[in-house]
């Protein structure tokens, strides 16, 4: 199936550093399946699922706009303790889709949530229930238009059928390309780091080009880490660093109604328990990820629709 490369080869960007794409390859607990719903005219992949066969734990940041997409109202709506499943698709961003965006996304969950359960009853020796509230969204492209509700549920038993449990950097591109819309690149950031003497990964991938404005704007990022880590405390460590990287960057000044950024920790790593926010092995995973979620953030900016330069500006002395 085709993925979405006609930006990507086409990319005038003339900041050459940030066409270096860094070695993601296989976290435990993710699994990744990218498919083509036609949502666009050309032929190239535009829905992804993440799936977490074990559950995540998972925080959120999201458009501080009031008016808000549909899918963000979704989210916002789900209280579960982990996800199962995220789905993320390009060209649609189910906004101004009124109570038809909505109930789409109640249906496409209720699918997902049925035949990812029964995936579970094949692959799983202890099988879990999988429930629609378990399931997050992810949406991007126009506003306005009439969620495609059936293309992309004529397409969900394809995506699971394709889950990868073992992933790769090729199949980490696929799913960067297919959440892009109008950006000429793709954007991936991992890191590695320590919670006491266990090794951590962090990686994460990003879209956004247009509407860029600082407190996040037409803004995707999704971060996937196989520490064990429990909600409260991936809140705090999520908003603590969105200040200073996707709330620090700016394009053109405009806001957007689908923006969020989500961390997912799938607790395959075997450190010890995480119990207080303020314990001193998790310094190394918080610079880490700092790094992850800075390096998407300049990617983003770097990307700008029309932009020729990437400044970084410095204040001092200026009080919160």
């Amino acid at each position: 199936m085709g993925i979405n490369l006609s930006n990507f080869l086409l990319s005038k960007s003339k900041n050459k550093r940030m066409l270096e794409y860094q070695d993601l390859d296989h976290i435990d607990g993710v699994s990744i399946s990218t498919v083509c719903a036609n949502l666009y005219k050309n032929v190239r992949d535009d829905l992804v699922m993440f799936y977490f066969r074990d559950g995540a734990n998972y925080a959120s940041v999201y458009t501080q706009s009031k008016i808000i997409s549909e899918n963000i109202k979704w989210n916002l709506n789900q209280k579960s303790k982990k996800i199962f499943s995220l789905m993320v698709n390009s060209r649609n961003a189910n906004c101004f889709t009124g109570k038809q965006g909505y109930k789409s996304l109640e249906k496409i969950a209720e699918q997902v949530s049925q035949e990812l359960t029964n995936k579970q009853k094949i692959d799983e020796d202890t099988p879990k229930k999988i429930k629609s509230k378990e399931i997050m969204f992810g949406c991007t492209g126009t506003i306005g238009e009439m969620f495609p509700e059936q293309k992309i549920k004529n397409k969900i038993t394809e995506l699971i059928k394709n889950i990868k449990y073992t992933q790769n950097k090729y199949i980490w591109m696929k799913a960067a390309l297919a959440i892009m819309t109008t950006d000429t690149q793709p954007k991936m950031a991992m890191e590695d780091c320590k919670i006491g003497g266990c090794s951590v990964k962090i990686f994460g991938l990003a879209k956004g080009s247009g509407m860029i404005q600082p407190n996040m704007a037409t803004t995707l990022g999704y971060i996937f880490t196989d520490a064990d880590i429990p909600n409260e405390i991936l809140k705090k460590l999520l908003r603590k660093n969105i200040s200073t990287t996707f709330n620090a960057i700016s394009c053109d000044g405009d806001t957007s109604t689908n923006d969020m950024v989500c961390i997912f920790s799938t607790g395959k790593a075997r450190h010890s328990k995480i119990k207080n926010f303020n314990e001193k092995k998790l310094r190394d995973f918080e610079e880490a990820l700092r790094k992850v979620l800075l390096n998407l953030a300049k990617r983003v900016v770097s990307d700008g629709e029309g932009a020729s330069k990437f400044i970084t500006i410095n204040v001092e002395n200026c009080k919160k």
